[in-house]
């Protein structure tokens, strides 16, 4: 994982780059994300291979990651298919998670986008294949992230969460 410029002044995210991947994301086995935050969201699908997922992992900077985050326990890899319409409103995340990156498995319309707590537009992460954002999260300014699919093309991202 190569870490590049970060976004936003007042954000503390960073733009990602891995090398690609090679995940043919439109053969992967997906089931309806569950959940008690998602049970209301019927877009959201997540593939749970754990092979797949312990590729993923490898593919990141842990050195980089405990710079930033010396405190986290564990990463949490998810493999998510967002269909067109799926949408997450402007939220912060859970307590236990400290930090996430979100890395684009295909080209996509959307990306993460990022406000002030007003829901102000500040900044939003890439949208192209192998590339993404490091967002550590809890660190002030706080700051809300969001994400809506647009287009009419399902939308497939991975996102390590750390805890």
């Amino acid at each position: 994982m190569i870490v590049k410029d970060k976004l936003h002044p007042d954000v503390p995210a960073w733009e990602v780059e891995v090398k690609d991947l090679n995940i043919d994301v439109e053969k992967l086995d997906y089931k309806l994300q569950d959940g008690s935050l998602f049970r209301k969201i019927t877009t959201r699908f997540e593939n749970h291979n754990q092979d797949l997922k312990n590729k993923i992992l490898s593919f990141l900077d842990i050195d980089y990651i405990k710079e930033k985050i010396p405190d986290y326990k564990e990463i949490d890899i998810k493999i998510f298919k967002d269909l067109p319409g799926f949408k997450l409103w402007p939220h912060l995340d859970r307590k236990d998670h400290k930090g996430f990156i979100v890395i684009n498995l295909t080209d996509n319309k959307d990306s993460t986008e990022f406000l002030d707590l007003d829901e102000k537009f500040l900044t939003k992460g890439s949208n192209k294949k192998n590339k993404g954002v490091f967002h550590i999260l809890w660190k002030k300014p706080y700051c809300f992230h969001a994400i809506e699919n647009t287009s009419n093309k399902n939308r497939y991202t991975t996102i390590a969460f750390i805890k």
